[in-house]
Protein backbone atom coordinates (compact mmCIF):
# COMPACT_ATOMS: atom_id res chain seq x y z
CA UNK A 1 0.00 0.00 0.00
CA UNK A 2 1.15 3.25 -1.03
CA UNK A 3 1.37 5.67 2.18
CA UNK A 4 0.18 8.89 2.31
CA UNK A 5 3.54 10.96 1.98
CA UNK A 6 4.52 8.77 -0.87
CA UNK A 7 1.45 10.01 -2.86
CA UNK A 8 1.45 13.68 -1.85
CA UNK A 9 5.70 12.95 -2.72
CA UNK A 10 4.65 11.82 -6.28
CA UNK A 11 2.15 14.52 -6.92
CA UNK A 12 -1.02 11.98 -6.73
CA UNK A 13 -2.81 13.92 -4.17
CA UNK A 14 -4.35 17.41 -4.84
CA UNK A 15 -6.59 19.67 -3.86
CA UNK A 16 -10.18 18.68 -4.03
CA UNK A 17 -11.44 22.14 -5.17
CA UNK A 18 -8.68 23.35 -7.55
CA UNK A 19 -6.88 20.17 -8.36
CA UNK A 20 -3.36 22.04 -7.18
CA UNK A 21 -0.62 19.41 -5.88
CA UNK A 22 -0.46 19.60 -2.48
CA UNK A 23 2.61 18.97 0.27
CA UNK A 24 2.96 18.40 3.44
CA UNK A 25 3.75 21.52 6.29
CA UNK A 26 4.94 19.24 9.00
CA UNK A 27 5.39 21.95 11.30
CA UNK A 28 1.40 23.02 10.85
CA UNK A 29 0.30 19.40 10.75
CA UNK A 30 -1.46 19.59 7.75
CA UNK A 31 -1.62 19.72 3.57
CA UNK A 32 -1.10 23.11 1.58
CA UNK A 33 -1.41 24.12 -1.70
CA UNK A 34 0.95 25.19 -3.92
CA UNK A 35 -0.40 28.68 -4.29
CA UNK A 36 -0.63 28.33 -0.56
CA UNK A 37 -4.39 29.77 -0.12
CA UNK A 38 -6.08 26.27 1.27
CA UNK A 39 -4.82 24.07 3.63
CA UNK A 40 -6.52 20.64 4.98
CA UNK A 41 -5.77 18.99 7.94
CA UNK A 42 -3.38 15.68 9.33
CA UNK A 43 -5.64 13.85 11.89
CA UNK A 44 -3.08 11.82 14.23
CA UNK A 45 -0.21 13.61 11.36
CA UNK A 46 -1.02 11.01 9.34
CA UNK A 47 -4.37 11.05 8.11
CA UNK A 48 -5.16 13.95 5.11
CA UNK A 49 -8.80 15.55 5.71
CA UNK A 50 -9.90 16.39 2.05
CA UNK A 51 -12.95 17.94 2.03
CA UNK A 52 -14.18 20.79 0.16
CA UNK A 53 -17.08 21.32 2.61
CA UNK A 54 -16.03 19.70 5.91
CA UNK A 55 -18.38 20.51 8.33
CA UNK A 56 -21.30 19.39 6.20
CA UNK A 57 -19.53 16.15 5.81
CA UNK A 58 -18.59 16.09 9.10
CA UNK A 59 -22.51 15.99 10.24
CA UNK A 60 -23.35 13.35 7.06
CA UNK A 61 -20.87 10.73 9.08
CA UNK A 62 -21.98 11.68 12.23
CA UNK A 63 -26.17 11.13 11.21
CA UNK A 64 -25.55 7.20 11.36
CA UNK A 65 -24.85 5.51 14.62
CA UNK A 66 -25.01 2.16 12.71
CA UNK A 67 -21.75 3.71 10.17
CA UNK A 68 -20.00 4.91 13.12
CA UNK A 69 -20.88 1.09 15.27
CA UNK A 70 -19.61 -0.50 12.45
CA UNK A 71 -16.07 1.42 11.72
CA UNK A 72 -15.31 1.57 15.73
CA UNK A 73 -12.38 -0.78 16.74
CA UNK A 74 -14.23 -1.92 20.07
CA UNK A 75 -18.27 -3.27 20.02
CA UNK A 76 -20.57 -0.47 20.90
CA UNK A 77 -23.55 -3.19 21.28
CA UNK A 78 -24.13 -6.58 21.32
CA UNK A 79 -25.65 -6.36 17.68
CA UNK A 80 -22.58 -5.02 16.81
CA UNK A 81 -21.00 -7.75 17.92
CA UNK A 82 -22.95 -10.18 16.46
CA UNK A 83 -23.12 -8.76 12.80
CA UNK A 84 -19.06 -8.58 12.76
CA UNK A 85 -19.03 -12.31 14.10
CA UNK A 86 -21.45 -13.24 11.08
CA UNK A 87 -19.53 -11.35 8.35
CA UNK A 88 -16.25 -13.51 9.56
CA UNK A 89 -17.89 -16.65 10.21
CA UNK A 90 -20.73 -17.21 8.03
CA UNK A 91 -20.31 -17.22 3.92
CA UNK A 92 -22.81 -15.47 1.66
CA UNK A 93 -21.47 -17.72 -1.30
CA UNK A 94 -20.72 -14.82 -3.41
CA UNK A 95 -19.71 -16.34 -7.59
CA UNK A 96 -16.18 -17.47 -7.67
CA UNK A 97 -15.82 -14.55 -10.85
CA UNK A 98 -16.28 -11.98 -8.02
CA UNK A 99 -15.46 -13.19 -5.31
CA UNK A 100 -11.80 -13.29 -7.57
CA UNK A 101 -12.24 -10.00 -9.02
CA UNK A 102 -10.46 -7.79 -6.88
CA UNK A 103 -7.22 -9.97 -6.71
CA UNK A 104 -7.00 -10.24 -10.54
CA UNK A 105 -6.69 -6.99 -10.77
CA UNK A 106 -5.07 -5.98 -7.97
CA UNK A 107 -2.48 -9.02 -7.99
CA UNK A 108 -0.83 -7.89 -11.33
CA UNK A 109 -0.75 -4.24 -10.74
CA UNK A 110 2.84 -2.99 -10.26
CA UNK A 111 4.72 -2.84 -6.69
CA UNK A 112 4.58 0.76 -6.98
CA UNK A 113 0.98 0.68 -7.87
CA UNK A 114 -1.44 3.19 -6.33
CA UNK A 115 -4.75 1.36 -5.58
CA UNK A 116 -7.64 3.00 -4.13
CA UNK A 117 -10.77 1.28 -2.18
CA UNK A 118 -13.50 4.21 -2.63
CA UNK A 119 -15.70 4.18 0.42
CA UNK A 120 -13.51 1.51 2.06
CA UNK A 121 -12.61 0.74 5.37
CA UNK A 122 -12.38 -0.80 8.15
CA UNK A 123 -11.76 -3.92 6.92
CA UNK A 124 -9.48 -4.21 3.46
CA UNK A 125 -9.78 -7.23 0.97
CA UNK A 126 -6.01 -6.76 -0.46
CA UNK A 127 -2.98 -4.92 1.37
CA UNK A 128 -2.53 -2.63 -1.76
CA UNK A 129 -5.89 -1.10 -1.16
CA UNK A 130 -5.55 2.76 0.04
CA UNK A 131 -9.05 3.02 2.01
CA UNK A 132 -10.74 6.63 1.05
CA UNK A 133 -13.42 7.19 2.90
CA UNK A 134 -15.80 10.14 4.08
CA UNK A 135 -15.14 10.34 8.15
CA UNK A 136 -11.61 9.65 9.82
CA UNK A 137 -12.66 6.11 10.69
CA UNK A 138 -10.04 3.35 11.89
CA UNK A 139 -8.05 2.14 9.23
CA UNK A 140 -8.65 5.04 6.77
CA UNK A 141 -5.73 6.39 5.32
CA UNK A 142 -7.36 9.46 3.25
CA UNK A 143 -10.48 11.13 4.12
CA UNK A 144 -12.27 12.27 0.59
CA UNK A 145 -15.66 12.26 -0.77
CA UNK A 146 -16.12 10.52 -3.36
CA UNK A 147 -17.38 12.71 -5.13
CA UNK A 148 -14.37 15.03 -5.59
CA UNK A 149 -11.99 12.28 -4.97
CA UNK A 150 -8.54 14.85 -4.09
CA UNK A 151 -6.14 12.52 -7.06
CA UNK A 152 -4.60 13.89 -9.62
CA UNK A 153 -5.95 13.13 -13.53
CA UNK A 154 -4.81 9.69 -14.65
CA UNK A 155 -2.96 9.27 -10.95
CA UNK A 156 -4.53 5.80 -9.89
CA UNK A 157 -3.54 2.17 -10.85
CA UNK A 158 -6.91 0.79 -9.90
CA UNK A 159 -9.87 0.62 -7.72
CA UNK A 160 -12.22 -1.44 -5.47
CA UNK A 161 -15.51 0.30 -4.38
CA UNK A 162 -18.26 -2.36 -2.71
CA UNK A 163 -21.43 -1.58 -1.62
CA UNK A 164 -20.74 2.67 -1.94
CA UNK A 165 -22.69 3.53 -4.78
CA UNK A 166 -26.53 3.03 -3.34
CA UNK A 167 -25.36 5.29 -0.04
CA UNK A 168 -24.24 8.50 -2.55
CA UNK A 169 -26.60 11.41 -4.03
CA UNK A 170 -24.84 11.32 -7.11
CA UNK A 171 -23.68 8.15 -8.24
CA UNK A 172 -22.86 9.63 -11.76
CA UNK A 173 -20.51 12.05 -10.61
CA UNK A 174 -18.86 9.29 -8.56
CA UNK A 175 -18.23 7.14 -11.33
CA UNK A 176 -16.92 10.41 -13.19
CA UNK A 177 -14.24 10.71 -10.51
CA UNK A 178 -13.47 7.12 -10.63
CA UNK A 179 -12.70 7.54 -14.62
CA UNK A 180 -11.03 10.72 -14.15
CA UNK A 181 -8.40 9.41 -11.82
CA UNK A 182 -7.47 6.31 -13.02
CA UNK A 183 -5.12 5.85 -15.75
CA UNK A 184 -5.30 4.94 -19.14
CA UNK A 185 -6.48 1.17 -19.01
CA UNK A 186 -6.90 0.94 -15.41
CA UNK A 187 -9.64 -1.19 -13.91
CA UNK A 188 -12.10 -0.68 -11.12
CA UNK A 189 -13.90 -3.72 -9.54
CA UNK A 190 -16.97 -2.63 -8.49
CA UNK A 191 -20.11 -4.63 -6.33
CA UNK A 192 -23.52 -2.95 -5.58
CA UNK A 193 -26.59 -3.77 -3.89
CA UNK A 194 -29.82 -4.70 -6.14
CA UNK A 195 -32.35 -7.04 -4.14
CA UNK A 196 -31.51 -5.43 -0.53
CA UNK A 197 -33.50 -3.33 1.79
CA UNK A 198 -33.30 0.01 2.94
CA UNK A 199 -30.12 0.72 5.15
CA UNK A 200 -28.99 4.11 5.72
CA UNK A 201 -25.31 5.22 6.31
CA UNK A 202 -26.75 7.45 6.89
CA UNK A 203 -29.24 7.14 3.59
CA UNK A 204 -30.02 5.10 0.73
CA UNK A 205 -30.56 6.47 -2.22
CA UNK A 206 -30.84 3.98 -5.01
CA UNK A 207 -29.90 -0.06 -6.06
CA UNK A 208 -29.01 -1.07 -9.24
CA UNK A 209 -30.02 -3.86 -11.25
CA UNK A 210 -26.94 -5.30 -13.40
CA UNK A 211 -28.14 -3.28 -16.29
CA UNK A 212 -28.46 -0.11 -14.96
CA UNK A 213 -24.98 -0.51 -13.05
CA UNK A 214 -23.27 -1.63 -16.51
CA UNK A 215 -25.31 1.05 -17.69
CA UNK A 216 -23.63 3.36 -15.11
CA UNK A 217 -19.86 2.53 -15.66
CA UNK A 218 -20.22 2.29 -19.58
CA UNK A 219 -22.04 5.65 -19.80
CA UNK A 220 -19.16 7.38 -18.12
CA UNK A 221 -16.58 6.12 -20.76
CA UNK A 222 -15.61 3.09 -18.99
CA UNK A 223 -15.84 -0.30 -20.93
CA UNK A 224 -17.12 -3.40 -19.52
CA UNK A 225 -14.80 -6.27 -18.90
CA UNK A 226 -16.89 -8.77 -17.18
CA UNK A 227 -20.37 -8.69 -15.13
CA UNK A 228 -23.06 -10.32 -13.50
CA UNK A 229 -24.09 -11.63 -10.08
CA UNK A 230 -21.90 -11.45 -7.12
CA UNK A 231 -24.20 -12.81 -4.27
CA UNK A 232 -27.26 -14.88 -5.07
CA UNK A 233 -31.00 -14.90 -5.11
CA UNK A 234 -30.67 -17.28 -1.88
CA UNK A 235 -29.17 -14.78 0.04
CA UNK A 236 -31.70 -12.20 -1.22
CA UNK A 237 -34.53 -14.17 0.13
CA UNK A 238 -33.07 -15.26 3.34
CA UNK A 239 -32.12 -11.69 3.90
CA UNK A 240 -35.27 -9.78 2.56
CA UNK A 241 -37.41 -12.16 5.18
CA UNK A 242 -35.21 -11.14 7.73
CA UNK A 243 -35.65 -7.59 7.59
CA UNK A 244 -39.67 -8.08 6.85
CA UNK A 245 -39.75 -9.79 10.76
CA UNK A 246 -37.29 -7.33 12.31
CA UNK A 247 -39.06 -4.58 11.05
CA UNK A 248 -42.97 -5.82 11.00
CA UNK A 249 -43.63 -7.95 13.13
CA UNK A 250 -44.83 -8.01 17.05
CA UNK A 251 -41.89 -7.07 19.36
CA UNK A 252 -42.43 -10.59 21.08
CA UNK A 253 -42.39 -12.29 18.34
CA UNK A 254 -39.66 -10.84 16.34
CA UNK A 255 -36.82 -12.50 18.50
CA UNK A 256 -37.81 -15.87 18.57
CA UNK A 257 -39.37 -15.91 14.78
CA UNK A 258 -35.37 -14.16 13.49
CA UNK A 259 -33.85 -16.69 15.43
CA UNK A 260 -35.61 -19.67 13.83
CA UNK A 261 -35.70 -18.03 10.41
CA UNK A 262 -31.38 -16.99 10.13
CA UNK A 263 -30.95 -20.99 11.51
CA UNK A 264 -33.48 -22.35 8.50
CA UNK A 265 -31.31 -19.69 6.87
CA UNK A 266 -28.16 -21.22 7.20
CA UNK A 267 -29.31 -24.55 5.47
CA UNK A 268 -30.72 -23.03 2.63
CA UNK A 269 -27.99 -20.16 1.82
CA UNK A 270 -25.84 -22.88 0.22
CA UNK A 271 -28.10 -23.30 -2.68
CA UNK A 272 -26.65 -20.05 -3.81
CA UNK A 273 -24.12 -22.29 -5.31
CA UNK A 274 -26.15 -24.00 -7.89
CA UNK A 275 -28.75 -21.11 -8.63
CA UNK A 276 -25.57 -18.53 -9.17
CA UNK A 277 -24.95 -21.20 -12.16
CA UNK A 278 -28.13 -19.91 -14.00
CA UNK A 279 -27.79 -17.13 -16.70
CA UNK A 280 -31.01 -15.40 -15.41
CA UNK A 281 -29.59 -15.42 -11.08
CA UNK A 282 -28.69 -11.86 -11.23
CA UNK A 283 -32.89 -11.08 -11.50
CA UNK A 284 -32.68 -11.75 -7.96
CA UNK A 285 -29.07 -11.17 -6.88
CA UNK A 286 -28.50 -9.33 -3.72
CA UNK A 287 -25.65 -8.22 -5.21
CA UNK A 288 -24.10 -7.67 -8.73
CA UNK A 289 -20.59 -7.01 -9.53
CA UNK A 290 -18.98 -5.31 -12.51
CA UNK A 291 -14.84 -5.31 -13.69
CA UNK A 292 -14.62 -1.72 -15.75
CA UNK A 293 -11.72 -0.51 -17.37
CA UNK A 294 -10.72 3.27 -18.46
CA UNK A 295 -10.55 3.04 -22.38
Amino acid sequence: MMDVFTQIERGKLVCPATRQRLVADRQRGCLVTADGRRSYPLVNGTVPVLLVDPDATAAYAGESQKMNDEYAEHFTSLTTWLTKMQQKLISDYRTKSSATAPFRVLDRQPAEALCLSVGGGPSRCHPRLVNVNVGPFPKVEVVADAHLLPYADNSVDAIYCEAVLEHLSDPAQAVREMYRVLKQGGEAVIITPFMQAYHGYPHHYQNFTLTGHTHLFRSQGFAILEAGTCVGPMYTLVNLISKFIKFYSPNLLALPLLIIWNLLGLFIRPLDLLLNKLENSHMLASTTYLVASKK
